[in-house]
């Protein structure tokens, strides 16, 4: 994507102080480990798949960690890139209608040099926790483990955005939830999509344990807009 002076100065100062706000509200939190994944092997990326409400905390949570976040190609995919890239992440750029091809062959590259990739398997754009299947092919081709990850603040404003995205309140709670699963080399399309609507499930079963956590009220959750 090629930018002009005054795009790259919005985008550069959109980062800048998003990473900042990020940092603010997001330090203060306390968190709550319920689940957490399991030892890491040596030489070997994993796969980071959570939802796309959850973006917020989990960006500051697991910040400078050289995890690189599959983003969209799309121009929206050039505000996440930037404010990542302050906390310390890097970005492979495509998504499943733009740049895909090549997006998940450079994934895959990274994942079997030992870097980790983060990928929200509802976006960019929904359905709202629905797990599309990019992720499963990242393990299956790459060998890497799926890390499947929810963060759910106890107290947090809910955007009227398509995935009813958390801005966690200062000095609230976050529960989180860490299980791996694994993919064999061997699958095939179908035992993918068997895969796909289990790994749906249970990243949805994670999220409602992190909520349960703390008692997340009903109206803390997707229907309340900002």
């Amino acid at each position: 994507m090629i930018l002009k002076l005054t795009q790259r100065l919005k985008f550069w100062l959109a980062g800048f102080l998003g990473s900042l706000l990020v940092r603010a509200l997001v330090c203060t939190v306390r968190v709550r480990i319920l689940h957490d994944q399991p030892a890491r092997r040596p030489g070997q990326g994993v796969v980071y798949c959570f939802w796309h409400a959850q973006l917020l905390s989990l960006s500051y949570l697991y910040r400078k960690r050289n995890i690189h976040v599959l983003v969209s190609s799309h121009r929206d995919g050039e505000y996440i890139v930037r404010v990542t890239s302050w906390l310390g992440f890097g970005a492979v750029r495509g998504s499943s209608t733009r740049g895909g091809v090549r997006a998940l062959s450079q994934a895959i590259d990274k994942l079997r040099n030992g870097i980790d990739i983060a990928v929200t398997p509802d976006g960019p754009r929904g359905p709202r926790q629905q797990f599309k299947p990019g992720a499963l092919f990242l393990a299956r081709e790459s060998g890497a483990p799926l890390v499947l990850g929810a963060c759910v603040p106890e107290r947090a404003w809910r955007l009227g955005s398509w995935d009813g995205f958390y801005i966690p309140k200062p000095f609230t709670r976050v529960a989180i939830v860490v299980h791996e699963h694994s993919i064999p080399h061997d699958a095939t399309d179908d035992d993918l999509e068997r895969k796909r609507a289990e790994l749906e499930q249970a990243l949805n079963d994670y999220t409602r344990q992190a909520e349960e956590a703390f008692a997340v009220k009903p109206q803390d959750r997707p229907a309340e807009n900002v």
